[in-house]
């Protein structure tokens, strides 16, 4: 449900603060900010996957875990996306993932949820026994036994 409330609130909260910044620095001033936002995004989501392969492998050298790394990339991807989609609100985000303190937090708020998700179970176990009662009707199956005393 909240899916949809974020997916009917951006929109409408992208186009007031159009109207806004529109209104403050004009239409040229804000489709130079929109493009250039874009462009900038564009940029740093050619160079992130080369900056993840030197994490990755700077953090392998060390003999540390390399998941760390991947997931810092994986949030500035994201940034860098927000920072493509028009709107000033998509951007604040994007630029809010590209800085590393933010990321942290994200990244460790994340891991405690996760956490908390796998300790709780809610699987139901419910315990009993099980007996098989061949129907009498049929057959057993031939053994191993009954065939070499056929030969």
């Amino acid at each position: 449900m909240w899916i949809l409330l974020v997916f009917l609130a951006v929109p409408i909260l992208e186009i007031a603060l159009f109207v806004q910044i529109g209104a403050q620095f004009g239409v040229i001033g804000t489709l130079a900010e929109v493009f250039a936002t874009a462009a900038i995004g564009l940029v740093l989501l050619r160079l992130e996957p080369h900056r993840n392969a030197h994490d990755v492998r700077a953090a392998l050298d060390r003999d540390a875990s390399p998941a760390s790394p991947m997931a810092h990339s994986a949030l500035r991807m994201i940034g860098a996306v927000l920072l493509v989609l028009p709107g000033f609100f998509t951007d604040m985000l994007g630029l809010l993932l590209l800085l590393p303190p933010v990321r942290m937090v994200l990244l460790v708020r994340l891991l405690k949820n996760l956490r908390r998700a796998h300790t709780r179970s809610e699987a139901v176990i419910i315990e009993g026994e099980y007996e098989h009662r061949p129907d009498p009707d049929t057959p057993p199956p031939p053994r191993l036994n009954d065939r070499e005393k056929r030969d």
